[in-house]
């Protein structure tokens, strides 16, 4: 019979339509663009720190109370510290410092640039939207959570420069996490109503 339509399963997605959205995928596959640029820009940036500071004696790297700069040393700046002159436990604790802040970075910017591609595809209301958001969430947590754990990590052995717990962007991390949650609890919603629509007879 030809005006029969087949329903789909609760558990079958529908696959968008070409035309579906067009402002929405244009937007978000320039953003994906965006995003994966600045993932390679980190994840370039954290190798080659973590290259200078443990492979190469800490060359153009410096620390002084509350910042690090690569480089030139700077001027006028007080207490600036080589960082090969570090002893090589002091050396080790910052690297693991360093990677325990920019990990989370990394892995949301990942999640974030797979989130932007579904949604380039013209995947609205997809089901792995809102695991990816809680992911991200959970990774700004883990980022402002980072500057505390390193320093109890470099504190620990010693003779530590730059000693800096508490940073203005472990906040804005915070606050952005609990909008994250916000926006995964709404997709939640979202998809759950396309479902019910989807699977009304």
């Amino acid at each position: 019979m030809p005006d029969v339509i087949a329903m789909l399963h609760r558990d079958e997605q529908a696959q968008p339509k070409p035309d579906d959205y067009p402002v929405l995928r244009r937007w978000a596959c320039c953003a994906a663009h965006l995003v994966s640029a600045i993932l390679v820009a980190s994840a370039v940036f954290t190798t080659t720190i973590l290259v200078l500071g443990l492979m190469f004696r800490g060359a153009f790297l410096w620390l002084a109370p509350g910042a690090g700069y690569i480089g030139a040393p700077p001027e006028g700046v007080a207490g600036v510290v080589p960082f090969g002159a570090l002893p090589w436990p002091t050396r080790l604790a910052y690297g693991a410092n360093f990677t325990l802040t920019q990990m989370p970075v990394l892995i949301v910017l990942y999640d974030l640039r797979a989130l932007l591609r579904d949604l380039a595809a013209g995947a609205l209301f997809a089901a792995g939207h809102a695991s990816r958001l809680r992911r991200m969430a959970l990774g700004l947590v883990a980022y402002a959570a980072a500057p505390i754990i390193g320093q109890v990590v470099v504190r620990t052995v010693g003779d530590g420069v730059d000693l800096a717990w508490f940073r203005t962007s472990s906040f804005y991390a915070l606050l952005v996490a609990a909008l994250l949650i916000v926006f995964a609890e709404l997709i939640q919603a979202g998809q759950a109503i396309k479902d019910d629509r989807d699977g009304f007879v």
